[in-house]
């Protein structure tokens, strides 16, 4: 099986339980006050590890950032380029959650301070047989997939959080990209609550590109040129859906990446994500692949 590069963001998560989402020029006091290890980066790295791949997180944290490095470790993602960033604060995320939805808002902090220089030192390190996986949270986007493209290894893009800087990005270097439905609605120029339209925009936009598409209670769908394989979703009672995607992601390309067999890929992650939503927190309520 091909090594994982995840070159992804760390977050530090406040979580707070709400009675109802914040309003505009409302003040209000939550119901608990938790901090996890988050971001999207360390979520899909940890639900790589626990699917039983080989992951290496390659990203900076801030000088408050080594519980991260430690946390990481714990779970066996290869921490050798993760690095400390002595000038900048580890990246935060303050996320509202009520009746098992959730809001977010994103500093990037140390994610936005990756530079040429440590692109280059990491993947010296990794060959054409590996995958590189990346989210929007980090910075140097497009010289990131541009030099991992010139290398010849498979570029495997989650859109989120999507705006539009992505369509900056040298999208026709990547080779899979994993979105939900608002993300892929983004992509293809669609009306996201059209999923046939999203559907067929990226096929036209993206013709000879992998597309994996969650959406939400719809399931999934796999997208390859003329093929579509649809996915149904596992029922479960939501908590807390913040890892979710990242378990989803996780877990297909560590499947996809075994066997290359898509609709195994795509049942797996449902399983694993249906779980993950029942527990709370990012990445500590994702399942290990014994599990499932």
């Amino acid at each position: 099986m091909s090594r994982v590069l995840n070159f992804g963001s760390l977050n530090y998560d406040h979580v707070y339980e709400m009675d109802h989402f914040t309003e505009p020029k409302e003040t209000q006091s939550s119901l608990s006050y938790i901090r996890n290890f988050g971001g999207k980066g360390l979520n899909q790295s940890i639900a790589l590890a626990k699917a039983g791949v080989e992951v290496y997180h390659a990203g900076k944290v801030g000088s408050d950032g080594q519980d991260f490095i430690d946390y990481l470790n714990k779970y066996k993602v290869d921490t050798t380029y993760l690095k400390k960033d002595d000038n900048e604060a580890t990246g935060h995320a303050i996320i509202e959650i009520c009746k098992g939805q959730n809001r977010i808002i994103l500093h990037g902090g140390a994610n936005r301070s990756i530079d040429e220089k440590q692109i280059d030192e990491v993947l010296k390190h990794f060959s054409k047989d590996d995958v590189l996986l990346l989210q929007n949270e980090i910075s140097s986007m497009s010289y990131l997939i541009d030099k991992a493209h010139e290398k010849g290894m498979t570029i495997a893009f989650n859109t989120a959080p999507m705006d539009k800087s992505v369509f900056s990005y040298p999208l026709e270097k990547v080779d899979i990209f994993i979105v939900n439905e608002i993300e892929g609605a983004g992509l293809a120029q669609a009306k996201g609550d059209d999923i046939d339209e999203v559907i067929e925009g990226l096929r036209t936009k993206f013709p000879d590109k992998k597309i994996i598409l969650t959406v939400g209670e719809k399931g999934s769908y796999f997208i390859e040129k003329e093929q579509i394989i649809h996915q149904d979703v596992y029922k479960a009672e939501a908590v807390d859906t913040t890892a979710a995607g990242d378990t989803f992601t996780g877990f297909f390309l560590a499947s996809y990446l075994k066997d290359g067999d898509v609709r195994k890929a795509l049942d797996l992650a449902a399983k694993a994500s249906s779980i993950t939503v029942q527990g709370k927190g990012a990445a500590q309520s994702i399942p290990e692949i014994g599990d499932l």
